[in-house]
Formats: C-alpha cells, sequence, structure tokens
C-alpha cells in the first residue's frame, strides 16, 4: 500500500462536500516525519496543532483540545499498523467540520480528523550536506496579526509563491511580507549567521512558528549560541555571513545561493554563502538530538 488514509479514525479518502476545510480552509494541519517507527518531533507537533485550534475556535478550551489530539494520537497508531512501513510522511488534518452554506460557523462543530500517511519524499538526503539554492518570491506574505504563527488550511500565498518557479535546481523561495521585511521561506523558516549570532525573523505579523525551527533554537543555546528574533531586512539578509533553513521533514538546508530579480529588471543578482562551520555544528547536533529522540520513543 502507497499511503494510507483515515477520516475520524476509520480508513477512507472522501470527505464531505459541506465541510468547512475544503470551503473556507477553516482548520489547521501538521506536517510530521515518520523515522524508524516513531513519530517525530511529537510533542511540538501536538502543542502547535492545540494552539491552532484553541485560535481558530474550533475547540472551546485546552482540555477539549487535548482530548481531541489524544484522539488524532490513536489515528496515527491505526494508520501506521495499516501503512506497515517504518519511515514515511504523516499529514495531520482538523477542520471544524460540516456546516453548511455561510461563513458563520455552526454553534455546535463535530470537528474532522484527517490522518495520512505516504512514502518519504526521495532524491532531498543530500541537500543537508550540499546545500539548497533559493530565490526571492514575488509574491509576499499577507500580514495578518490574529493568525500569525498559526498552520492553517488558508495556504494560497505559499501556492502562489510556489508557481514562481520549476527550475529543479531551485529548492525552496524565500518570503517577504507587505512591507518588504524577510519572513521565511515557502516551506521553511530562515536562520541567517551574522558575527557568530543567530538571527530569525519576527513571525509576529504573519508566518508560521515552525516545530523544527523552535528545535534548533534550543540546540543553539545548549551550544551557547546567542538568538536573537528581530525584523530582517533584505538587506541584513544579503549581509549575512551564512545562512540556512528548517523544516520538519528537511531538517537543516544551508543556503549556497540566493537569486533575486533587480527591481524593475530582468537581470539576476546572486549572493553565495558557505557552509559556515556553526551551521555544521548545528546539524550535527541536531542529528543527535533526534537520534535520542526516537530512541526514548514516542507514538507508534
Amino acid at each position: 500500500m502507497e499511503s494510507t488514509t483515515l477520516v475520524n479514525g476509520q480508513p477512507s479518502n472522501t470527505l464531505e462536500v459541506s465541510d468547512r476545510g475544503l470551503a473556507y480552509g477553516d482548520g489547521v494541519f501538521e506536517t510530521i516525519a515518520l523515522s524508524q517507527g516513531q513519530v517525530q518531533l511529537w510533542q511540538g507537533h501536538q502543542q502547535r496543532l492545540i494552539t491552532g485550534l484553541l485560535t481558530l475556535g474550533i475547540v472551546a478550551d485546552r482540555v477539549s483540545a487535548q482530548n481531541l489530539v489524544d484522539a488524532i494520537a490513536n489515528d496515527i497508531q491505526t494508520a501506521y499498523a495499516l501503512y506497515g512501513r517504518p519511515k514515511g510522511v504523516i499529514k495531520i488534518t482538523v477542520t471544524r467540520g460540516s456546516g453548511g452554506r455561510g461563513y458563520a460557523p455552526p454553534i455546535e462543530s463535530i470537528p474532522t480528523r484527517i490522518v495520512f500517511i505516504l512514502p518519504w519524499p526521495l532524491g532531498r538526503s543530500h541537500l543537508s550536506g550540499d546545500g539548497v539554492r533559493v530565490q526571492i518570491c514575488q509574491h509576499r506574505w499577507s500580514n495578518n496579526t490574529a493568525l500569525a504563527g498559526v498552520k492553517h488550511l488558508n495556504r494560497l500565498d505559499q501556492v502562489m509563491a510556489r508557481r514562481e518557479w520549476s527550475d529543479s535546481n531551485i529548492h525552496e523561495g524565500i518570503m517577504l511580507d507587505q512591507n518588504g521585511l524577510v519572513i521565511s521561506g515557502v516551506m521553511s523558516n530562515l536562520f541567517i549567521q551574522m558575527d557568530g549570532v543567530l538571527i530569525t525573523p519576527k513571525l509576529d505579523q504573519c508566518g508560521i512558528n515552525g516545530t523544527m525551527a523552535q528545535v534548533v533554537r534550543t540546540i543553539a543555546e545548549q551550544c551557547n549560541i546567542d538568538v536573537v528574533q528581530q525584523q530582517v531586512t533584505l538587506e541584513l539578509l544579503l549581509k549575512a555571513d551564512a545562512a540556512f533553513m528548517t523544516n520538519s521533514l528537511n531538517g537543516m538546508w544551508p543556503i549556497i545561493t540566493l537569486t533575486q530579480s533587480a527591481l524593475g529588471s530582468p537581470s539576476l543578482n546572486t549572493t553565495r554563502w558557505p557552509i559556515s562551520a556553526l551551521i555544521q555544528t548545528l546539524q550535527k547536533t541536531l542529528a543527535q538530538h533526534l537520534s535520542e529522540q526516537l530512541t526514548v520513543g514516542e507514538i507508534c
């Protein structure tokens, strides 16, 4: 079986057409690595899931959110038993459920739980060592302080940005906000290195609070590397000593080239960075951290 899908705990590939996740993007999701039969970084993912559920009001309180997450954990165990392989990608989606016509949510909604396990993507493992090539996206994040940090289902900004390239030699795009500040990658968080300090953009206007990014911040501090969250201009990014991107599947991707179009011109400017010793240290520490966590075991 190539992939496994459960809807509300039952094997299924169908969804009610009235589901508000389909109609309005009314829900949240998580994408998680399944490694050696274990759900990687589950604690971080479930906490972000709970935060998103509470922010959108899909659940009434933290107890209800935890009960829903516990049901999802059971779904993951069931799906894993059907999937039958130790490595893959788990995608969790929770919508507000069916709600009929109109934006107003039902007074008493029944959330829809979707757990999808699919094979691990091939051909990307070398990028952590070799580094990646990225470009500046023309499409920008939509600023929304109420939803900043939440991994909600409305990802049209990312869809529009990802449409900008088809070159397989470009691995990611860097997105700015409406004010021209650097925020993140299309599917990842961004860190830049300057004078031995790590700087990562503030996400108080838009962006997603990445689970892997939080782990990297923690291990950086354990390595006595200062981590600062601040506004990052494009000028500051281009002056960086090195840079890397993080997400739950890719871990840490060092950036080796950054391409941008000059304003009003078809010409391209390229910035090149080394894979610094600091990045290599963090990668080794992260690999050890993830290995130790898998030894402890979590869900599956």
